[in-house]
């Protein structure tokens, strides 16, 4: 039996036993020893969900370098703490202690005042297309200069509680808190809705699982949440906070007597954030700052115009719709064929492919790919980018040789399923056939 029609076997198989009779499969593969490529339904159009992060990430890397770093401005004098926003994903809790016992030990002692700088953000804080329901979940959280905690909330739950119970919630300085109706659930895809009623109150509903007891909440402002964080933080380190203490948006003041920075870690250690994770504010940065070479600011309309040259100018053709830099708006749409061609590209043509590699989860080990079961050999390690909505769940990577070196690439891509988990047992099944039959 060839190579098509094993694969074809093994879909019509699935689809019967699993009951997806409407799905989807799209797949092309790639020989890097023999040149061969082959593949099912390869030029359709499908949703590409989280699989859109490859070309952010690449056009990133190739754009920005490796050691590109984004900066938050501080400033302090008379009261008053001005803090510029440059865009960086990764300001946290633990940064903002930093920073505040940096600023006292520089003299800052009493805090009446905080001015927000987020003038570097343009546009809307979502992604286009975007769903609303989606807005008040930690994937949908929305995009500014000024981002705390990738701008969410994350309550923490007691395992052993009946009903889910809180116990916790991060960061330790923000005025997070829930009413919850939630049950545990043994299913791998917990389904919870989360709805928010203030700027850091939310309503939750649904299951949530014994295994990952912790759920992620958007927060309406990114900067004011930035604010809040930061005066906690300050409070700690023994600055004295005013009990009646401003916080408003106004410019960045360069004559203050306390100036600092603070950089983020570089892109090529962020990258991990947004494919290992797969996390998509992160990856909205990254289009935005992508953008700013020609706007200014963090723009997304000028960072997709970039996507769009940088493939040009790459010979490739681009997907048919680049709409987000995440892959959350259901807008996006592209083929498998697309989707390897550029896997096929970055290894073939791009100096920085081993940066972008090893951002990638693997099989098994680390990030989206940790909690996969099926049993490959040792001689041989799956790197790939996986892609998940509604109805979604996609997988485009490499199977790599013990010395890191891609032997067989691939995009497998599945939409309207009607259990995503099923989606997942095909991709399974699809690996331990490809790596039985086809790599060598």
């Amino acid at each position: 039996m060839g190579k098509l029609e094993r694969l074809k076997a093994l879909i019509d198989d699935w689809s019967r036993r699993s009951g997806e009779t409407g799905a989807r499969v799209g797949c092309d593969l790639f020989c890097f020893r023999t040149g061969k490529r082959w593949g099912i339904d390869a030029n359709k159009g499908f949703t590409p969900a989280s699989n859109q992060k490859l070309w952010t990430t690449l056009v990133a890397l190739d754009e920005l370098g490796p050691d590109y770093r984004w900066r938050t401005r501080f400033a302090a004098g008379s009261g008053c703490l001005y803090i510029r926003g440059g865009g960086d994903p990764s300001f946290d809790e633990s940064c903002a202690l930093r920073v505040a016992c940096e600023l006292k030990e520089r003299g800052l002692t009493r805090l009446d005042e905080v001015r927000l700088d987020d003038g570097l953000s343009s546009g809307h804080p979502w992604g286009k297309g975007w769903m609303w329901d989606d807005l008040a979940h930690g994937y949908g959280a929305p995009i500014h200069a000024l981002i705390m905690e990738r701008n969410r909330v994350t309550f923490h739950f007691d395992p052993v509680s009946e009903p889910p119970k809180i116990v916790r919630v991060s960061p330790r300085f923000c005025q997070g808190a829930a009413q919850t109706m939630l049950n545990w659930t043994e299913k791998p895809e917990a389904e919870v809705e989360i709805f928010r009623i203030g700027a850091e109150q939310f309503e939750i509903k649904g299951e949530i699982s014994r295994r990952e007891p912790e759920l992620e909440a958007a927060v309406a402002q990114g900067p004011e949440f930035f604010a809040e964080v930061m005066i906690g933080a300050l409070r700690e380190k023994g600055v004295i906070v005013s009990e009646g203490i401003r916080v408003i948006r106004g410019p960045f003041s360069e004559r203050a007597d306390i100036r600092m920075d603070r950089v983020s870690p570089t892109l090529a250690e962020v990258l991990h954030q947004v494919n290992k994770e797969s996390d998509n504010l992160t990856a909205e940065v990254l289009l935005r700052t992508i953008g700013m070479a020609r706007r200014g600011t963090l723009s997304e309309e000028e960072g997709l115009l970039r996507v769009m040259d940088w493939f040009r100018k790459a010979g490739l053709q681009a997907p048919a719709v680049i709409a987000d830099g995440s892959g959350l708006s259901g807008y996006n749409q592209a083929t498998p064929e697309a989707l390897l061609n550029i896997l096929i590209w970055a290894y073939r043509n791009d100096p920085l492919f081993p940066v972008w590699l090893d951002s990638l989860p693997r099989y098994g080990r680390d990030g989206t790919l940790k909690n996969r079961t099926a049993v490959l050999p040792q001689r041989v390690e799956v790197a790939a980018k996986t892609g998940s909505l509604a109805g979604v769940r996609n997988l485009s990577g490499y199977f790599l040789n013990n010395e890191g070196e891609p032997l067989l690439s691939f995009s497998f891509l599945i939409n309207g399923l009607l259990e995503e988990e099923n989606g997942e047992k095909l991709q399974d099944q699809f690996l331990q056939l490809a790596v039985t039959k086809w790599v060598n």
